[in-house]
């Protein structure tokens, strides 16, 4: 666990002193290699790679969402969870078993706070159970869920993407599959401002390449 405590904290997030704008390709944002084809369309997609154990990513959640909720209709949201190997595999399986519940709506932020304001660490399959059961979850349709072939694929795809885009710390963001998060910033505001900066050098990308 201590492996995986110091990938959590070796995070982004204050990393130096106040950085001057514009944001820098290869500091605040990094290409991933290979880099995909440029696509085409107005379509973009940013991932949020967390897990539930991270206190960064608990924090991140508010300014995520809150960023995420003015986004214009051609940049799609969407949050993964990681699979860094122990709890963290069991949480990715929990977090798209409760999504096919149609109950991670109502449970996202209490699983975190359950961990993180109250301390209490859900670390195995029992400690879940019993938050579940706290909170009204059908036992029964959610041990279904854990052992669906739905939720093992989606399992496998973060994994796949995780692995591809060199996710080795969260909260990480991925733009359009060819950019990533990177470090120094001084704020978590900052991290969604690097993300619009980079959404909109990606349509000047598909501009450019879709040009005569």
């Amino acid at each position: 666990m201590k492996t995986l405590s110091a990938i959590v904290i070796s995070t982004m997030l204050l990393a130096g002193s106040a950085l001057a704008k514009p944001f820098q390709e290869g500091v605040q944002y990094v290409p991933i290699q290979p880099q995909p084809a440029i696509g085409n369309g107005e379509q973009v997609e940013v991932i949020e790679f967390f897990w539930y154990g991270c206190p960064h990513c608990r924090d991140f959640e508010p300014t995520v969402l809150a960023w995420a909720a003015k986004l214009p209709d051609n940049v799609n949201f969407v949050q993964m969870p990681v699979l860094f190997g122990g709890a963290a595999d069991m949480h990715a399986q929990v977090y798209y078993a409760l999504e096919g519940m149609g109950e991670l709506e109502r449970l996202h932020k209490k699983f975190f706070d359950t961990m993180h304001v109250e301390k209490r660490k859900l670390r195995s399959r029992e400690e879940v159970d019993g938050f579940l059961r706290e909170n009204g979850v059908d036992m029964d349709k959610f041990a279904e869920a854990m052992k669906s072939f739905a939720v093992a694929a989606k399992v496998n795809r973060a994994r796949a993407l995780m692995r591809r885009y060199g996710i080795r710390s969260v909260p990480a963001l991925v733009v359009d599959g060819r950019y990533r998060s990177g470090t120094g910033f001084t704020s978590y505001q900052e991290i969604t401002e690097v993300v619009d900066h980079v959404v909109d050098k990606v349509l000047a990308q598909r501009k450019a390449q879709a040009s005569p």
